[in-house]
């Protein structure tokens, strides 16, 4: 008498998972059931101390509405405020559609490389850091993506996702109160905006200055739009006002504001305001120029730049 088999046939599926001594290649074999329930099944972790990380619902879209519980291994994370990308198809390294589960192990992986960066650099990270960090495993990370810098990248894209906001508010007239009000919520903007990444710019432009294509174009696509817009601003203010008599600093004491390049360095300015502003709040606060003033200077010289009729 024959008889059939009722086991379920297996499938090998292999990961390669960071360690401190290099890359080793690892192969789990698993049926059918398993590699299912791995894909599906929620990880829910608590830390010692029984604090919670906030809801990646908050920063990754509604669509990740359920609380998440803290990670085993605790990272310090910030407040964030950033577009909702809640409408986005996103698909695992296979091209399969995730489903809500699975979005939300995503929004944790994430969230957990903006806090380790905070702690480390992109080039110290590991995959196996990420994945502790949400307490999980690395089999788990290369489901969604496919090494750290991977995760980064998608984390720039983040921060691109706010530059059409702040086109918009620097688009308008500049003159007067109503633009130096305009000034004030533009740098109000950047700061809640990129603040709550600024582990993740600082990596950026680290790998885009040390030669990174990839990275570079994140900046870029980032970037260029803001300057774009501060350039036409000034061009359109120029063109209102009519061009001066003298702008070629022949007189004495004179000289020239191009706008593009003047584009350039206001975004800059920006830009590096956002990464560095809590080192001079804390450097300078004491001597009475913390945060206000430092956001209220650099409002009225954006203001003072794009207006200028030099």
């Amino acid at each position: 008498m024959i008889v059939q088999s009722t086991k379920k046939p297996v499938r090998t599926h292999t990961f390669v998972s960071d360690v401190p001594s290099g890359k080793y290649l690892t192969t789990m074999t698993m049926n059918s059931c398993m590699v299912d329930h791995m894909m599906e099944a929620p990880t829910t972790s608590t830390t010692a101390q029984g604090s919670s990380i906030r809801d990646p619902a908050e920063q990754f879209g509604a669509a990740f509405a359920t609380p998440i519980p803290a990670p085993e291994t605790p990272v310090r994370s910030r407040e964030h405020v950033q577009p909702d990308r809640s409408e986005t198809i996103h698909r695992d390294q296979n091209g399969r559609r995730l489903g809500a589960r699975a979005l939300r192990t995503r929004a944790r992986i994430l969230q957990a490389t903006v806090d380790l960066l905070d702690q480390r650099s992109m080039r110290e990270l590991r995959v196996i850091d990420i994945a502790r960090a949400i307490g999980s495993s690395p089999a788990t990370f290369y489901q969604y993506f496919k090494d750290v810098k991977d995760v980064v990248l998608e984390l720039s894209k983040v921060i691109a996702d706010s530059t059409p906001d702040m086109v918009e508010v620097i688009e308008g007239d500049w003159t007067g109160a109503a633009g130096l009000e305009r000034s004030r919520r533009l740098v109000d903007l950047f700061i809640d905006h990129w603040d709550p990444y600024t582990s993740v710019l600082r990596a950026r432009n680290n790998a885009a200055d040390a030669g990174d294509e990839d990275f570079a174009a994140a900046r870029m696509k980032a970037m260029l739009p803001i300057v774009t817009a501060f350039a036409r601003v000034m061009n359109e203010n120029r063109a209102s006002a009519g061009e001066p008599a003298a702008l070629d600093g022949s007189e004495e004491g004179s000289g020239r504001i191009h706008p593009l390049s003047a584009a350039m360095s206001m975004t800059a300015l920006l830009e590096s305001t956002t990464i560095h502003h809590r080192r001079f709040h804390k450097r300078f606060e004491p001597q009475g120029e913390g945060r206000d003033a430092l956001f209220e200077t650099i409002a009225s010289t954006l203001q003072m730049v794009l207006t200028s009729p030099r």
